[in-house]
């Protein structure tokens, strides 16, 4: 999918849900890529990704845009081997696991961040990957090393893994210590990543943060209800975006009341999603689930809590981050669900749900290649 929706010379920013895709695939593995310029909110990026690509160039003749995509598939990959390890260690129950981890797999935000060059599906790793690391008491360096590379790509991101360390473990003297080396660590490869890279911004200077004013957004009910429609909806079963057009360019958005825009199929989808969705509401109220990880879902209610403040007012295109979220919520409702997924109906019922996704989400990748093949030809 990613070699169908990025093309080396042909500018493909603003197509996907506002990505900037032909951006980052300069900055990741242009030939000049080093002088793109690095907002303060990734400071890292650039020393962090072209020496990875770099390495992965071996294995495409010295092509470095296609060790990119090598790069940014693999990060999905070991996404949904993460959630399948995370699922996997809490249940200790292997079909469970493995539907948790195509749920996610088989997303629309994991499908489209998997394929479009951009940086959030590799915050999804290090966020995951932290989560992987905390739970099985792996040694504090690697939860600093995991954070710093987390800060890295998206500042705002180490919040996410603050809540978690606080809610899960509830040990502030390990967040305290863990963060502390963090933000010193962060610094330092910052100060590297501008010796090596100048266009690197300082995320440790506020002026050069206040930058991001210009994405802030006005909120009311339609920002409200956008937002809250990709939270819940669209990250996972995609409609048919709303396709438009721009300096000759597709465009593809989710605008207030796509929803309406489901093929029959996929409304068949979205009603596996409600019932799963009803479920975990259920469960919640009548108290029937298991609390042997509530540490856990407290602190993925929090990271969803987290982003739905900040997107309400910030990001042009609120489906652009889902890749931010999805792995929490979709982690919230595998821990509710536990106990429920022992019974067989329930197994059948989520395994016709994953095909329904499927096929659903398939069509919306249909969708938007078949778009935009003119266009890339």
């Amino acid at each position: 999918m990613a070699s169908i929706l990025n093309k080396p010379d042909i500018n493909t920013n603003n197509i996907y849900f506002g990505a900037d895709s032909a951006s980052w695939a300069q900055r990741m593995a242009g030939a000049d890529g080093w002088d793109k310029g690095i907002r303060a909110v990734h400071p890292l990026t650039h020393l962090m990704f072209r020496p990875l690509v770099a390495v992965l160039s071996i294995l495409t003749g010295g092509n470095r845009f296609y060790a990119s995509l090598i790069l940014l598939a693999t990060a999905g990959g070991g996404c949904v081997f993460l959630m399948w390890k995370i699922i996997q260690w809490m249940t200790e129950n292997q079909v469970y696991a493995i539907l948790c981890a195509s749920l996610l797999g088989l997303s629309a935000s994991h499908l489209i961040f998997s394929s479009v060059v951009e940086s959030y599906i590799f915050s999804t790793f290090f966020l995951l990957l932290f989560i992987w690391l905390l739970v099985t008491n792996k040694p504090t360096y690697l939860l600093v090393a995991v954070s710093v590379a987390t800060l890295g790509i998206t500042v705002t991101n180490i919040v996410q893994q603050a809540l978690t360390v606080l809610f899960a473990q509830r040990n502030v003297k390990r967040l305290i210590t863990i963060f502390t080396l963090v933000i010193a660590f962060s610094i330092f490869f910052n100060v590297v990543a501008k010796l090596v890279y100048p266009v690197t911004e300082y995320f440790f200077i506020p002026r050069n943060l206040m930058g991001e004013q210009k994405y802030l957004q006005e909120i009311d009910i339609n920002r409200i209800s956008l937002v809250t429609e990709d939270f819940f909806v669209y990250n996972v079963v995609a409609p048919q975006p709303y396709l438009s057009g721009r300096n000759e360019m597709p465009r593809f958005n989710f605008l207030p009341g796509t929803i309406q825009n489901y093929s029959w199929f996929g409304w068949l989808a979205v009603g596996f999603w409600v019932f799963t969705l009803s479920l975990v509401f259920i469960n919640i109220f009548s108290g029937n689930y298991a609390e042997k990880h509530n540490g856990l879902l407290i602190s993925m209610s929090a990271c969803l809590f987290f982003n739905f403040i900040l997107h309400a007012g910030y990001g042009v295109e609120p489906f652009l981050y889902t890749a931010d979220w999805t792995y929490a919520f979709i982690l919230i409702i595998a821990i509710i669900l536990q106990d429920t997924a022992k019974r067989t109906w329930f197994t059948a019922i989520w395994l016709f749900f994953a095909l329904s996704i499927l096929l659903n989400n398939m069509w919306f990748l249909y969708f938007i290649a078949r778009n935009v093949s003119g266009y890339l030809a």
